[in-house]
């Protein structure tokens, strides 16, 4: 029979590494739309941006995810009233990169993501005291997980579990100005809220498989041993149909003239948010904030490249899991560069 070990989450070496290189990246660039949570939702969906059609690289080491996405943006044509298209794919190892860096271990997670944006819902023109947007988002998943049920013979105590997932999401954003091109510090107000089919995979316990072989010395009699490990989920895999709701009010910094010493600093703004997910299960409640920097591009506009994300998960301790708050507290990071 194979060894079993429960493991914990860790940060691996390889992984901070991984981490630092991204990070520096993004402190180089210029231009984001996009800020997302630990988890791979997008809270933020910025529509101040460039005429021109745009190419994304983004980082998330809460959900271990690389992605890429392409933006296309009508701006040009028509200011007070346009549309932004945008076309996303996003890729990760549904085990995590500790299992690839230490057991060379890879099951494959895709996401393909669309979102249309229309700007300029109830708001008229730049002189209005806020500006509007609203947005579809859509998503398809395509994972592969690895899991571990000892009680089956040897030979299927692992086994490989395909989940597909379809995701809709709506989401509207009250951005308050001044008037004008300048958004000069003011809050954006965000409400989102859809149909997501999850399953419970990163809630079953962790468990390591150690492989031993033993290999004998006929002349000295010496035993040597031969072992691999891999890692992989235990427990009853379940699908579920959530409906998710997010409530997020972002801290935007301000604008500053080209010519001011102040456009080429880094400034920092803030995203505080809440999001309940109702399913059959007990619900899912989560309380976070995004501290990120921007930078400002050429256009005088300012965007985030880099952002960290404090999360509180169950902060009101709905589900009973007799852990302190401290403990359901996660911390993630979040980063995007253009192309």
């Amino acid at each position: 029979m194979p060894r079993v070990h429960l493991t914990y989450k860790f940060i691996n070496m390889q992984k901070i590494i991984f981490l630092a290189i991204f990070v520096f990246i993004s402190v180089s660039s210029f231009e984001q739309v996009l800020l997302e949570d630990k988890d791979g939702d997008i809270i933020l969906r910025n529509q101040f941006r460039k005429d021109d059609n745009i190419s994304l690289i983004k980082l998330n080491t809460g959900d271990q995810s690389l992605g890429f996405n392409y933006i296309i943006s009508t701006k040009s044509k028509d200011e007070n009233n346009y549309k932004i298209n945008e076309f996303g794919i996003k890729a990760k190892p549904t085990e995590g990169y500790a299992a690839v860096f230490s057991n060379n271990q890879f099951s494959p997670g895709i996401k393909f993501s669309y979102a249309l944006t229309k700007v300029r819902l109830f708001s008229r023109n730049v002189k209005d005291p806020f500006i509007d947007w609203a947005n579809i988002e859509l998503n398809y998943d395509l994972d592969k997980y690895s899991l571990f049920n000892q009680s089956n013979t040897f030979e299927k105590q692992f086994y490989s579990k395909n989940f597909n997932a379809v995701n809709v999401y709506f989401n509207y954003n009250y951005l308050i100005t001044s008037g004008g091109r300048s958004i000069n510090s003011k809050l954006l107000f965000t409400i989102k809220a859809g149909y997501s089919k999850r399953n419970n995979y990163d809630d079953l316990n962790s468990v390591t498989v150690e492989d031993a072989v033993s290999i004998t010395d006929p002349g000295t009699s010496t035993e040597r041993q031969i072992s691999k490990t891999r890692t992989s989920k235990e427990g009853n895999f379940e699908e579920l149909d959530v409906y998710p709701l997010i409530f997020a009010v972002t801290k935007l910094t301000a604008t500053d003239s080209p010519e001011s010493p102040d456009a080429k600093k880094l400034k920092i703004g803030y995203t505080a948010y809440f999001k309940n997910s109702a399913s059959a299960s007990l619900p899912a409640q989560n309380l976070g904030i995004i501290f990120f920097l921007t930078k400002q591009d050429k256009s005088g506009i300012r965007n985030p490249v880099f952002g960290l994300n404090l999360q509180a998960d169950d902060p009101f301790n709905i589900q009973n899991a007799n852990a302190g708050f401290e403990s359901r507290i996660t911390v993630g990071f979040t980063t995007i560069f253009s192309l």
